[in-house]
């Protein structure tokens, strides 16, 4: 009981601060000292945001086995502040609609037939069983007063959300014509013949006139279209923090200590248990599980030797083989020369050049010379060096010659679907190794991080000082802008960043930022430009509100031509055959479709397919307004509805419905609280 109890006071704390759900953890109360950001008016403290932080890296780092690394860090501040902010208004809303839980409702939960299942898991058997008696026993025990204390607030928590959420439900409802219609859209095969009066053919941009006052009207009529959220746009000059040569020589220092350290004695797997930044691996590998870097020298050694250190692009390793077994599988290490052929007059050249580099090949001539001067495929550098491959890799041709021949023999020319190749085995292999390795990054040291972090800090004094434009000029750096984005948006050539985003839309025109992480390295910012919410002026739109109105007046003579051709049409007409003989129209027949496909000749247009489908089969349509023009349609035939079948599926269709429409209308109700809400963003004075 006291390992249970246990375990249940963990898993509260890890929901109290990962969940925020009793606001236990922040006591967001108080004065603005330390304050990070702002809900509302309530206050997010920094030592709680970082709290909750510091938890959640432990937490993944207990997961991976490895450090969070800076970039992790952030992204995690940034998942931490998203869910608080988010806490907050959700709390802000309940509060608002008055819904509270009483104690009663908290134990009908706690003593009910089904408990909550984080509780349950508490008390299951190895065989998963839940053990009722203890569960109760464990409820009623004096002594465990202080953990159910806990217990009940995090289920009076849950409790108000599923009543929020249940009260916002109630409104979203799915009606039996929408049931039919989901249906429809999914079974019913329409197929139907059209008329198409294509703008694009019948009216040219020149054909009509465009005025200012059709300018202007177009774009008051259409205010939705030319409205922007609020933008910013920033300077900025960027402080490399790589890592230098000297960081490189400084990790392989190290790893030649560990090297001497397993060469007086030491044990060679405690060394990389305690200095290795990965986990290491217990398991044989075969030829090609590891990259060619470290393939060629691991392979190349004997049980017991150690090799390294070795640069890859994950780091710096050092690899002691701890064991070697025969494997089943055969794999061949092999070298090629490639001339491509392509069947033309010159296939007869090609060929005589490919026999002669084999010729010289098997002279004794050099394979890894002769491949970097005449293959022509991304080997040649490697001296045509294929690297080790099992059965299956290669082309079958490739493959047959290659593991046929033995070490060193030169084979060919041989003809796959990539060209003529000339072939040299340089090894057989069965072999599988076990290897302990010691894996160090190459990281940026303490004195590169400080010099540049020096460099972008003396920068942004001068830049306060002396402006923006005449700091980076005097240092000798070419700034670079962004172009508009939004709060909520990614910005162009520094992605998704917080501190950046926070800076922008806190701060005025021409104010200068602290330097700050962008994408492993240090930036310093300027804001350069601001654009407030609103509707954009005329004269920024005006060649897009020129194109709507051109655009208006085509399709405005189109349906005149339409309506006016639509009078002269029999009830029972034939659109394809009167169409032929108008040649600039467009007909045809659709074939049959569904309503949820693309109809076939006329593409994605909802306004034909709705319109196709209303009308009654042998029925001709009024003309309509679609993608390319204008429409007359004549509905050819309609499948029945299956009766039988739509009542198999009515329930189904009916929970996929309010499914989606809970799902949608939850989402818009999350971003219209954001959107109405006064969030203010301090990270960027408190993270660099």
């Amino acid at each position: 009981m006291f390992v249970v109890l246990a375990v249940l006071f963990v898993l509260m704390i890890i929901f109290e601060w990962g969940m925020d759900l009793s606001s236990r953890s922040g006591g967001f109360g108080g004065n603005r000292t330390g304050v990070i950001g702002e809900v509302n008016g309530h206050e997010i403290k920094h030592k709680d945001f970082a709290e909750v932080v510091r938890r959640t890296a432990e937490n993944q780092k207990s997961q991976t086995g490895q450090d969070v690394d800076e970039e992790t860090e952030r992204q995690i501040r940034a998942q931490v502040w998203n869910q608080m902010v988010d806490e907050i208004l959700i709390n802000q809303a309940v509060d608002r609609l008055g819904i509270v839980v009483t104690d009663q409702e908290i134990r009908d939960v706690v003593n009910g037939p089904n408990p909550p299942e984080f509780l349950v898991q508490q008390f299951r058997d190895s065989t998963g069983t839940f053990r009722r008696e203890a569960y109760e026993q464990a409820i009623t025990n004096p002594q465990n007063r202080g953990a159910w204390v806990q217990v009940e607030d995090v289920l009076r928590e849950q409790q108000k959300r599923q009543k929020l959420q249940s009260l916002l439900m109630t409104s979203v409802q799915a009606s039996e014509g929408e049931v039919l219609q989901r249906y429809v859209d999914r079974n019913v095969t329409i197929d139907a013949a059209y008329m198409l009066f294509d703008v694009n053919r019948l009216v040219s941009d020149s054909a009509v006139t465009v005025t200012d006052k059709d300018i202007q009207e177009t774009y008051e009529r259409h205010p939705e279209d030319y409205k922007t959220k609020a933008t910013r746009k920033l300077k900025y000059v960027t402080f490399s923090l790589q890592a230098t040569a000297q960081d490189s020589s400084s990790v392989q220092a190290e790893l030649q200590r560990i090297i001497d350290q397993a060469k007086s004695g030491l044990d060679f797997t405690e060394l990389a248990t305690t200095y290795s930044e990965v986990p290491p691996s217990d398991a044989f590998f075969k030829h090609g599980e590891l990259s060619r870097t470290k393939e060629k020298p691991v392979f190349a050694a004997h049980k017991g030797e150690i090799v390294g250190p070795i640069r890859d692009a994950d780091g710096f390793h050092i690899i002691k083989v701890t064991d070697e077994r025969q494997g089943t599988q055969e794999f061949v290490n092999a070298a090629h020369i490639l001339l491509r052929h392509v069947p033309t007059a010159d296939s007869v050249r090609v060929a005589s050049r490919i026999r002669d580099l084999a010729k010289q090949a098997r002279s004794g001539g050099d394979f890894g010379a002769l491949a970097r001067a005449n293959s022509e495929d991304g080997s040649a550098v490697e001296g045509g060096d294929l690297g080790w491959a099992a059965r299956g890799t290669w082309v079958k041709p490739f493959e047959d010659a290659a593991f046929s021949a033995r070490t060193g023999q030169v084979v060919g020319p041989v003809r796959t679907q990539f060209g003529w190749h000339v072939i040299k085995v340089l090894g057989h292999d069965r072999r599988e190794v076990k290897i302990t390795a010691v894996t160090m990054k190459v990281k940026p040291g303490s004195q590169t991080i400080d010099e540049s972090t020096r460099s972008a800090e003396d920068f942004a004094y001068v830049a306060e000082k002396e402006g923006f434009e005449k700091a980076a000029e005097q240092s000798g750096y070419s700034p670079r802008e962004t172009p508009e984005f939004t709060k909520e948006g990614f910005i162009p050539g520094i992605g998704q960043n917080d501190l950046v985003t926070a800076f922008a839309f806190n701060h005025d025109l021409n104010e200068i930022s602290h330097p700050i992480s962008v994408n492993g390295n240090l930036a310093v910012f300027k804001v350069s430009g601001v654009r407030e919410e609103g509707l954009r002026p005329l004269d920024e739109v005006i060649t897009s509100v020129r194109a709507t109105a051109t655009r208006e007046k085509r399709m405005s003579v189109v349906r005149q031509r339409a309506e006016e051709f639509a009078k002269t049409l029999a009830p029972d007409a034939d659109l394809v055959s009167t169409a032929r003989e108008h040649q600039e129209l467009v007909a045809g027949t659709t074939g049959p479709f569904k309503p949820t496909d693309l109809p076939p000749g006329i593409g994605r247009d909802p306004r034909f397919v709705g319109t196709t489908l209303a009308l009654q089969p042998g029925k001709i349509s009024a003309p309509f307004e679609g993608v390319r023009g204008y429409y007359i349609v004549r509905l050819l035939s309609r499948s029945a509805v299956d009766t039988a079948a739509f009542a198999l599926q009515r329930s189904s269709l009916r929970e996929q419905i309010l499914q989606e429409k809970r799902n949608r209308f939850m989402s818009d109700w999350q971003r219209t609280l954001r959107e109405q809400a006064d969030i203010e963003d301090y990270r960027d004075q408190f993270y660099r």
